[in-house]
C-alpha cells in the first residue's frame, strides 16, 4: 500500500496527463481501522494478513453479515470462499514478459478442488487473467520523473533515499565501500521510521551511539502534509554524523518488530548522509520546531 501510494503520487506530480480521483491512505492501515471500528465501518469483507493469522475480520460483525460481504470465490468450483490456504498461485503466463502471473488464488476446502489443485495446477487462474487483463509492456520512467520533480540532486543522488542513481535507473548501493564514498554532511537522512516515532526517541537513539542531534525536520508529503516515515536529522558536528552513519542504520529506542513465537527484535532505521543541495537553506534560519510527533497532515 505504501509503495503504491508513493508511486501514484509521484506519477501524478510528474505527468500532468495522468490523473486519479485522489490517493488516500488509512493511517495505521486496515488492521488499526478494524480495531477502531469493530463493526466494520466502511470496510467490506476480510483483510488478508501476511502472518499466521492469515486474515482479519471486524470483531463485532456477524457471520451472516460477513457472508453477504464476501465477493471472492474458489478459482476452481466458483463457490463463495473467503480464506486463502495452501499458497496456491495463478499459473497463467503473462504475454508481455513470458513470466508466470503468480497472483495468489483461492482454493476452497472441498476435496475435489484440493485434489485438482495438486494434480492440475495449470488450471489455477486469478480473476484478472480470467478477464483477460494484460500487464503493460512498458514501465513508467520513474527516474526521469524524479529528475523532473527535482528529487535527484546534482551528481545523481536521490534526495529522498540518499542513494546514488546510476545508469539504467537503479540505485548504486551494491557495496559498503560505495556507500562510504557518499559526500559527508552534518545532516543525515533517516528512513523507514514508524508512525510512533518521536523526537525524544530519535535523540535517545543517537545518544546511545554517543552522537548528539541538534534538531529534526520531518519530511512530509508536499500536498497533504502527511508524514510517511522519513526525517532529516541535523547533528551537532560532522564527526557526530560520521559515527551515527557508520553502521548504516540506527537502532530505535522503544521500537520493536515482532518475530515468531512471541520474540521481538529492535527496529532499525537506515541512515545516510544528506548533503545540502545547491541553493538550499540549511540549517533553517529559524530554530528547529521541535514537534514531538510527526505531523498528521491536514
Amino acid at each position: 500500500c505504501e509503495r503504491a501510494t508513493a508511486l501514484l503520487n509521484q506519477i501524478t506530480d510528474a505527468e500532468p496527463e495522468f490523473q486519479t480521483k485522489g490517493v488516500v491512505m488509512v493511517r495505521g492501515g486496515i488492521e488499526r481501522y478494524l480495531k477502531t471500528f469493530p463493526e466494520g465501518g466502511y470496510w467490506k469483507g476480510k483483510n488478508y494478513l501476511f502472518d499466521k493469522r492469515m486474515e482479519q475480520a471486524p470483531a463485532k460483525k456477524t457471520d451472516e453479515e460477513m457472508e453477504r460481504d464476501v465477493d471472492s470465490v474458489c478459482c476452481l468450483c466458483r463457490k463463495s470462499c473467503s480464506h486463502y490456504r495452501g499458497q496456491h498461485k495463478c499459473a497463467r503466463t503473462l504475454p508481455s514478459s513470458g513470466l508466470a502471473c503468480a497472483v495468489p488464488v483461492i482454493v476452497c476446502d472441498a476435496e475435489e478442488c484440493r485434489d485438482a489443485a495438486a494434480r492440475e495446477p495449470h488450471r489455477l487462474e486469478c480473476p484478472l487473467c480470467v478477464k483477460g487483463y494484460q500487464t503493460p509492456e512498458t514501465a513508467p520512467d520513474l527516474v526521469g520523473q524524479k529528475r523532473k520533480l527535482g528529487l535527484i540532486a546534482r551528481g545523481g543522488t536521490d534526495v529522498v533515499t540518499g542513494q546514488r542513481v546510476v545508469a539504467g535507473g537503479s540505485t548504486d548501493d551494491a557495496t559498503h565501500s560505495q556507500q562510504r564514498q557518499q559526500p559527508v554532511s552534518q545532516r543525515l537522512f533517516v528512513g523507514k521510521l514508524p508512525l510512533t516515532v518521536t523526537v525524544s526517541k530519535l535523540r535517545r537513539s543517537f545518544e546511545r551511539r554517543d552522537c548528539k542531534m541538534e534538531g529534526v525536520r520531518w519530511i512530509v508529503d508536499r500536498s497533504s502534509g502527511v508524514f510517511y516515515g522519513s526525517a532529516y536529522c541535523h547533528m551537532a558536528s560532522v564527526e557526530d554524523a560520521r559515527r551515527a552513519q557508520s553502521p548504516g542504520s540506527l537502532a530505535l529506542c522503544g521500537e520493536f518488530r515482532k518475530k515468531g513465537r512471541g520474540r521481538k527484535r529492535q527496529r532499525r532505521a537506515p541512515v545516510a548522509f544528506a548533503p545540502v543541495r545547491e541553493g538550499e537553506a540549511w540549517p533553517p534560519s529559524e530554530p528547529f520546531s521541535e514537534m514531538e510527533y510527526p505531523p498528521m497532515g491536514s
